[in-house]
Protein backbone atom coordinates (compact mmCIF):
# COMPACT_ATOMS: atom_id res chain seq x y z
CA UNK A 1 0.00 0.00 0.00
CA UNK A 2 2.76 2.23 1.00
CA UNK A 3 4.83 1.59 -2.18
CA UNK A 4 1.55 2.63 -4.47
CA UNK A 5 1.04 5.77 -2.14
CA UNK A 6 5.10 6.28 -3.09
CA UNK A 7 4.36 5.56 -6.78
CA UNK A 8 1.54 7.99 -7.24
CA UNK A 9 2.62 10.35 -5.36
CA UNK A 10 5.79 10.30 -7.94
CA UNK A 11 3.67 10.20 -10.96
CA UNK A 12 2.10 13.51 -9.67
CA UNK A 13 5.39 15.05 -9.34
CA UNK A 14 6.61 14.12 -12.74
CA UNK A 15 2.81 15.69 -14.02
CA UNK A 16 3.03 18.33 -12.99
CA UNK A 17 6.72 19.10 -14.01
CA UNK A 18 6.10 18.01 -17.00
CA UNK A 19 3.28 20.68 -17.39
CA UNK A 20 5.66 23.34 -15.69
CA UNK A 21 8.21 22.91 -18.37
CA UNK A 22 6.02 24.27 -21.34
CA UNK A 23 6.22 27.59 -19.92
CA UNK A 24 9.62 29.50 -21.07
CA UNK A 25 11.03 32.10 -18.76
CA UNK A 26 10.53 34.80 -21.49
CA UNK A 27 8.86 35.26 -24.41
CA UNK A 28 10.99 37.52 -26.99
CA UNK A 29 8.51 39.55 -29.40
CA UNK A 30 8.90 41.84 -31.54
CA UNK A 31 6.76 45.24 -32.97
CA UNK A 32 7.09 47.82 -35.67
CA UNK A 33 9.84 50.14 -34.79
CA UNK A 34 7.98 53.55 -36.31
CA UNK A 35 4.71 55.37 -35.47
CA UNK A 36 1.61 53.15 -36.63
CA UNK A 37 -1.26 55.17 -34.71
CA UNK A 38 -2.82 54.17 -32.34
CA UNK A 39 -1.05 51.35 -32.26
CA UNK A 40 2.51 52.07 -31.83
CA UNK A 41 3.68 55.23 -30.87
CA UNK A 42 7.58 56.48 -30.15
CA UNK A 43 5.78 59.37 -27.63
CA UNK A 44 3.81 57.12 -25.01
CA UNK A 45 2.23 53.34 -25.15
CA UNK A 46 0.06 52.93 -28.19
CA UNK A 47 -2.52 50.45 -27.60
CA UNK A 48 -0.56 47.68 -29.09
CA UNK A 49 1.91 47.92 -25.98
CA UNK A 50 -0.95 48.63 -23.67
CA UNK A 51 -2.84 45.46 -24.58
CA UNK A 52 0.38 43.01 -24.74
CA UNK A 53 0.89 44.92 -20.85
CA UNK A 54 -2.47 43.56 -19.98
CA UNK A 55 -1.68 40.35 -21.54
CA UNK A 56 1.41 39.70 -19.81
CA UNK A 57 -0.28 40.44 -16.41
CA UNK A 58 -3.17 38.69 -17.17
CA UNK A 59 -1.54 35.33 -18.11
CA UNK A 60 1.75 35.69 -15.50
CA UNK A 61 3.66 35.20 -18.36
CA UNK A 62 6.36 37.46 -18.89
CA UNK A 63 6.91 39.35 -22.55
CA UNK A 64 9.84 40.73 -23.94
CA UNK A 65 8.99 43.30 -26.39
CA UNK A 66 11.52 44.83 -28.68
CA UNK A 67 10.84 47.63 -31.06
CA UNK A 68 12.37 47.10 -34.91
CA UNK A 69 11.77 47.91 -38.28
CA UNK A 70 9.00 45.57 -39.66
CA UNK A 71 11.08 43.61 -42.15
CA UNK A 72 13.34 42.87 -39.42
CA UNK A 73 10.57 41.90 -36.82
CA UNK A 74 9.73 39.03 -39.71
CA UNK A 75 13.14 38.34 -40.28
CA UNK A 76 13.77 37.44 -36.79
CA UNK A 77 10.91 35.54 -36.29
CA UNK A 78 11.92 33.76 -38.89
CA UNK A 79 14.97 32.86 -38.14
CA UNK A 80 13.71 32.47 -34.25
CA UNK A 81 15.96 35.33 -32.96
CA UNK A 82 12.28 36.00 -31.84
CA UNK A 83 9.16 34.15 -30.69
CA UNK A 84 6.41 36.22 -31.42
CA UNK A 85 5.79 39.37 -33.76
CA UNK A 86 2.61 41.97 -33.45
CA UNK A 87 0.66 42.95 -35.29
CA UNK A 88 0.25 41.19 -38.20
CA UNK A 89 -1.93 40.56 -40.71
CA UNK A 90 -2.62 36.98 -42.44
CA UNK A 91 -0.67 36.37 -45.27
CA UNK A 92 0.08 32.73 -46.96
CA UNK A 93 4.15 33.46 -46.92
CA UNK A 94 3.88 34.33 -43.53
CA UNK A 95 2.02 31.33 -42.65
CA UNK A 96 5.15 29.42 -44.14
CA UNK A 97 6.71 30.48 -40.62
CA UNK A 98 4.43 31.58 -38.33
CA UNK A 99 1.69 29.94 -36.56
CA UNK A 100 -2.12 32.13 -36.54
CA UNK A 101 -4.33 31.54 -33.85
CA UNK A 102 -6.19 28.88 -35.91
CA UNK A 103 -10.12 27.23 -35.14
CA UNK A 104 -10.84 24.64 -38.40
CA UNK A 105 -7.55 25.70 -40.27
CA UNK A 106 -8.06 28.90 -40.27
CA UNK A 107 -7.12 31.95 -38.91
CA UNK A 108 -9.71 32.84 -36.10
CA UNK A 109 -10.49 36.83 -36.15
CA UNK A 110 -11.95 35.88 -32.28
CA UNK A 111 -8.64 36.07 -31.20
CA UNK A 112 -7.69 38.88 -33.01
CA UNK A 113 -5.41 41.93 -31.28
CA UNK A 114 -7.25 44.12 -33.55
CA UNK A 115 -9.31 44.95 -37.06
CA UNK A 116 -7.40 47.59 -39.55
CA UNK A 117 -7.71 48.89 -42.87
CA UNK A 118 -5.51 50.42 -45.84
CA UNK A 119 -6.98 53.48 -47.74
CA UNK A 120 -5.58 55.15 -50.27
CA UNK A 121 -4.42 58.86 -49.87
CA UNK A 122 -4.12 61.28 -52.70
CA UNK A 123 -3.65 65.22 -53.63
CA UNK A 124 -6.60 67.20 -53.12
CA UNK A 125 -8.00 67.28 -56.32
CA UNK A 126 -6.39 64.50 -58.12
CA UNK A 127 -8.86 62.27 -60.29
CA UNK A 128 -6.65 58.93 -58.49
CA UNK A 129 -9.18 56.39 -57.23
CA UNK A 130 -9.94 52.93 -56.38
CA UNK A 131 -13.24 51.40 -56.72
CA UNK A 132 -12.78 48.31 -54.55
CA UNK A 133 -11.25 46.05 -57.28
CA UNK A 134 -9.37 48.52 -59.25
CA UNK A 135 -7.07 52.14 -59.67
CA UNK A 136 -8.79 54.66 -61.93
CA UNK A 137 -6.35 57.28 -63.38
CA UNK A 138 -3.28 55.91 -61.88
CA UNK A 139 -0.42 57.59 -63.53
CA UNK A 140 2.12 56.41 -61.80
CA UNK A 141 3.59 54.89 -58.02
CA UNK A 142 2.04 54.45 -55.28
CA UNK A 143 3.67 55.06 -51.95
CA UNK A 144 3.90 52.38 -48.85
CA UNK A 145 5.87 51.43 -46.10
CA UNK A 146 8.33 48.26 -46.63
CA UNK A 147 7.21 44.55 -45.49
CA UNK A 148 3.91 45.63 -45.35
CA UNK A 149 0.90 44.00 -46.73
CA UNK A 150 -0.81 46.20 -48.48
CA UNK A 151 2.07 45.54 -51.22
CA UNK A 152 0.49 42.68 -52.44
CA UNK A 153 -2.83 43.98 -52.71
CA UNK A 154 -0.96 46.83 -54.84
CA UNK A 155 0.89 44.70 -56.74
CA UNK A 156 -2.19 42.10 -57.72
CA UNK A 157 -4.49 45.19 -58.98
CA UNK A 158 -1.40 46.36 -60.88
CA UNK A 159 0.36 48.88 -59.47
CA UNK A 160 3.48 49.83 -59.61
CA UNK A 161 4.74 50.53 -55.71
CA UNK A 162 7.43 52.44 -54.18
CA UNK A 163 8.21 51.21 -50.11
CA UNK A 164 11.09 53.31 -49.39
CA UNK A 165 10.17 55.27 -47.01
CA UNK A 166 10.14 54.19 -43.62
CA UNK A 167 7.44 55.95 -41.83
CA UNK A 168 3.91 57.44 -42.89
CA UNK A 169 5.23 60.95 -43.05
CA UNK A 170 7.52 60.50 -44.99
CA UNK A 171 5.40 58.59 -47.58
CA UNK A 172 2.79 61.14 -47.70
CA UNK A 173 6.04 63.58 -47.95
CA UNK A 174 6.78 61.79 -51.42
CA UNK A 175 3.20 62.47 -52.33
CA UNK A 176 3.18 65.91 -51.78
CA UNK A 177 6.53 66.60 -53.85
CA UNK A 178 4.63 64.66 -56.98
CA UNK A 179 7.32 61.71 -56.59
CA UNK A 180 4.62 59.35 -56.30
CA UNK A 181 0.87 59.22 -57.45
CA UNK A 182 -0.89 58.37 -54.29
CA UNK A 183 -0.14 56.62 -50.73
CA UNK A 184 -1.53 53.45 -49.17
CA UNK A 185 -1.48 53.76 -45.30
CA UNK A 186 -2.91 51.99 -42.75
CA UNK A 187 -5.84 54.17 -42.25
CA UNK A 188 -6.08 55.08 -38.46
CA UNK A 189 -2.51 55.93 -39.14
CA UNK A 190 -2.73 58.17 -42.44
CA UNK A 191 -5.70 60.22 -40.92
CA UNK A 192 -3.69 60.94 -38.25
CA UNK A 193 -0.72 62.37 -39.67
CA UNK A 194 -3.09 64.36 -41.92
CA UNK A 195 -4.99 65.77 -39.06
CA UNK A 196 -1.92 66.23 -36.86
CA UNK A 197 0.93 67.63 -39.06
CA UNK A 198 0.51 70.97 -40.91
CA UNK A 199 3.02 70.13 -44.00
CA UNK A 200 -0.26 68.40 -45.06
CA UNK A 201 -3.11 70.87 -43.95
CA UNK A 202 -5.43 71.16 -46.89
CA UNK A 203 -3.27 69.03 -49.46
CA UNK A 204 -4.18 65.87 -48.96
CA UNK A 205 -7.58 63.53 -48.95
CA UNK A 206 -8.47 60.22 -48.23
CA UNK A 207 -10.10 58.09 -51.19
CA UNK A 208 -13.52 57.07 -49.63
CA UNK A 209 -13.11 53.41 -49.89
CA UNK A 210 -10.55 51.46 -48.30
CA UNK A 211 -8.08 48.88 -50.02
CA UNK A 212 -8.47 46.24 -47.42
CA UNK A 213 -9.49 45.73 -44.35
CA UNK A 214 -8.78 42.86 -42.01
CA UNK A 215 -7.85 41.11 -38.80
CA UNK A 216 -4.62 42.04 -37.22
CA UNK A 217 -2.85 39.03 -35.24
CA UNK A 218 0.03 37.82 -32.42
CA UNK A 219 1.89 35.74 -34.15
CA UNK A 220 4.35 32.95 -32.90
CA UNK A 221 7.35 31.31 -34.90
CA UNK A 222 6.33 27.41 -35.55
CA UNK A 223 9.33 26.19 -33.47
CA UNK A 224 7.85 28.00 -30.34
CA UNK A 225 4.40 27.10 -31.08
CA UNK A 226 5.57 23.59 -31.37
CA UNK A 227 7.55 23.30 -28.38
CA UNK A 228 4.88 25.33 -26.10
CA UNK A 229 1.50 24.96 -28.04
CA UNK A 230 -0.27 25.16 -24.78
CA UNK A 231 1.52 28.82 -23.75
CA UNK A 232 0.79 29.94 -27.20
CA UNK A 233 -2.70 28.95 -27.47
CA UNK A 234 -2.97 30.70 -23.24
CA UNK A 235 -1.68 34.04 -25.09
CA UNK A 236 -4.16 33.96 -27.46
CA UNK A 237 -6.64 33.21 -25.48
CA UNK A 238 -5.64 36.20 -22.80
CA UNK A 239 -5.26 38.96 -26.09
CA UNK A 240 -8.77 37.97 -26.83
CA UNK A 241 -10.02 38.72 -22.85
CA UNK A 242 -7.96 41.84 -22.63
CA UNK A 243 -9.41 42.92 -26.27
CA UNK A 244 -12.99 42.83 -24.67
CA UNK A 245 -12.22 43.91 -21.34
CA UNK A 246 -13.25 47.30 -19.71
CA UNK A 247 -9.71 48.29 -18.79
CA UNK A 248 -8.60 48.46 -22.50
CA UNK A 249 -11.89 49.52 -23.93
CA UNK A 250 -11.31 52.24 -21.94
CA UNK A 251 -8.08 52.62 -23.07
CA UNK A 252 -8.78 52.73 -26.84
CA UNK A 253 -11.58 54.72 -26.27
CA UNK A 254 -9.14 57.83 -25.14
CA UNK A 255 -7.23 57.48 -28.44
CA UNK A 256 -9.77 57.60 -30.60
CA UNK A 257 -11.59 60.71 -28.56
CA UNK A 258 -10.72 63.72 -30.85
Amino acid sequence: MKTTHLITAMLSILTATAFAEDKPATIKLCYEGEDVFPWILKSKKGLNIIMMEQVAKKSGLKLEMTAVPWKRCLNDLQSGTMDGAFAASYKADRAEFSAYPSKDGKPDPARRMMFDSYSLYRLKGSSVGWDGSKFQNLSGPIGTQPGYSVIDVLKQAGAQVDDGAKTADDTLRKLVSNRIAAAALLTPEGDNSIATNSEFTGKLERVPTPLVEKPYFLIFSKPFQAKYPSTANQVWDAVASVRESAEYKQAEAAFFKR
